[in-house]
């Protein structure tokens, strides 16, 4: 770990005075869009920031242990992040100051000169130093690395956290100076060498127990080895959320019409467990590709399992750069990044469930088509009522039009005159029935817009609706509304041709972006108050209930949000 002599240790050099190069806080939000959630997604604050005996005003710790006095402040040393590019440079992207979650950043503090119970004016607060950070799985998911949280583990670039020990104001550009060090022979990194390596050393863990300023949490840890011996630590180094992101094969790529192709993908690792195997009720897929994997996608699978699986991908006239690169540049042989996609948590997946609706009507525009596929497919099985209506350019850009059972099928084509109302679709609804219409819908934008509009008014529950939307080139644009960001009582113009996501950060507030679909996750923000109309794939039923992703999600009127 590092260049460091152990078990010994002469006293430490002081560090010098240095200044606070970034203040980030953040709030919890679903990482990468896997089922788990973590605070590490930390913004940049230009303002002063009221530093408490919990930590910055602002700032949350999901996992409860970690919300306690000794975890109020982390900070990490940027020179480390030279060091990750250099050594993991497929993912250089990712190491820029905030990437390990961390509160404050300078100059010249790292662990081989922080020591355990160092006191630092930091602004006109006081701190001390606790502990290392312990890293954990979610490092894995963080940087899409599944050794991520050993590697940072074994490096000792783990950052190290305070307590407050005055409370008081910080801001960038802050002083932060060393007033008292009472255990110089204690750097951070010897801490780390008989947490990580040593583990056993009964003389250093006793002195570990004794020693000043150091965490209840440390100190609880080294007494519980003295009696028990060293713990486990996989389960914290690689959690049980398995890495959502698997690599792939391209191994077949055709055209279906002159717009749609057709791609089968197969997993490199055949290992993959039967839950994880099988796909959802309306399965869909995230897809990384391109150089630097800069291209983040969600599509829907229209056949197959998490082995091998096809999809149909068609080419956008307004395209942001996907899927011109799908079509034009990936060739069979061809490696790219996936991850299974959320299943809803609506759910029509068993005989007696569809025998409640009294039909099922599917609503298709374009490659919308593949959505619904599978379903389709169930529905036919178990002798179901249902019609399907499907809107295309002209006959020849109707891709799946062959597995689609031609009885129930209404096939529009707008080169013929045909043109799908979808008022002359959607039912009214009965009442004092418990049989229901279910209406699917995914299509352009407008044709889904229309659809939520008319369902709205005509009373339709959300239990008896499914939309399938994956981002498109006009993504997060949509009728214009306010919003008022909690934090400051400012109130925003979000106009119709920009994202939520463009105007609070235009407005100076530094929310965080990747995909600019829906599909990472990385631009969510709380919403507080008001409606909220969803779109993308990055955030489950129940997180849409308190958080919004700002790229593409829109409001109706005014609505409160908190970044």
């Amino acid at each position: 770990m590092g260049s460091y002599s152990f078990p010994e240790s002469d006293p430490v050099p002081l560090p010098p005075k240095v200044a606070v190069l970034s203040l980030r806080t953040g709030k919890v939000r679903p990482l990468g869009g896997v089922k788990i959630t973590s605070a590490i997604h930390k913004q940049p604050r230009r303002d002063r920031v009221r530093l408490t005996r919990l930590g910055f005003t602002g700032d949350e710790r999901q996992h409860p242990p970690h919300q306690n006095a000794d975890n109020a402040v982390h900070q990490y040393d940027p020179g480390h992040y030279i060091r990750w590019r250099e050594e993991l440079p497929d993912r250089g992207e990712k190491f820029e100051i905030g990437a390990f979650g961390e509160n404050i950043a300078t100059r010249y503090l790292s662990e081989s000169n922080v020591c355990v119970g160092d006191k630092f004016r930091l602004g006109d607060a006081i701190v001390q130093v606790t502990m290392t950070r312990q890293p954990c799985f979610k490092l894995n998911h963080r940087f899409e690395h599944k050794k991520m949280s050993s590697l940072v583990q074994a490096t000792g670039r783990t950052g190290w956290l305070y307590r407050v020990l005055r409370e008081g104001w910080v801001e960038e550009g802050a002083e932060m100076e060393l007033i008292e060090r009472i255990n110089p022979t204690w750097p951070l990194s010897r801490l780390q060498h008989f947490l990580y390596t040593d583990r056993n050393n009964a003389e250093a863990l006793t002195q570990l127990t004794q020693l000043p300023g150091l965490s209840d949490e440390f100190v609880g840890l080294f007494q519980k080895r003295l009696e028990q011996g060293a713990e486990d630590m996989q389960g914290r180094l690689q959690g049980d959320v398995s890495m959502p992101w698997r690599s792939y094969t391209l191994v077949e790529k055709s055209p279906l019409t002159q717009r749609i192709q057709k791609f089968v993908f197969a997993a490199e690792d055949k290992s993959i467990d039967q839950e994880e195997l099988q796909f959802g009720q309306f399965p869909h897929v995230r897809v990384k590709f391109g150089p630097d994997s800069k291209f983040t996608r969600a599509y829907s699978v229209v056949s197959g399992d998490m082995k091998r699986f096809e999809l149909g991908i068609a080419r956008d006239d307004n395209s942001r750069g996907g899927s011109v690169y799908l079509h034009e540049s990936l060739a069979v042989g061809d490696k790219l990044s996936v991850a299974k996609g959320h299943t809803s948590g609506k759910k029509w997946d068993t005989a007696d469930e569809h025998l409640h609706a009294s039909k099922h009507i599917f609503i298709l525009g374009g490659i919308g088509v593949t959505a619904f596929l599978g379903e389709i497919r169930t529905l036919a099985k178990q002798c179901a009522q249902f019609e399907i209506h499907y809107a295309v350019r002209s006959l020849s850009d109707a891709a799946y039009l062959d597995q689609l059972p031609k009885p129930q099928t209404t096939v529009y084509a707008k080169a013929e005159g045909r043109r799908l109302r979808i008022e002359d679709i959607v039912p009214s609804l009965e009442e004092k029935t418990n049989h229901h219409p279910v209406i699917y819908c995914c299509g352009p934008a407008g044709m889904t817009e229309e659809t939520r509009n008319l369902t709205r008014k005509l009373g339709y529950p959300r239990s008896q609706l499914h939309f399938e939307e994956f981002g498109g080139a006009a993504a997060g644009t949509g009728d214009p509304f306010e919003v008022e960001v909690k934090a400051t009582g400012k109130v925003l113009q979000v106009p119709g041709e920009k994202s939520l996501l463009q105007v609070l950060n235009e407005a100076g507030f530094d929310v965080d972006s990747s995909c600019l679909a829906g599909n990472c996750g990385a631009c969510t923000v709380d919403y507080c108050k008001g409606e909220v109309v969803h779109h993308g794939v990055a955030l489950d039923d129940e997180q849409k209930g308190t958080s919004m992703l700002s790229c593409v999600s829109r409001g109706k009127g005014r609505i409160t949000v908190d970044c």
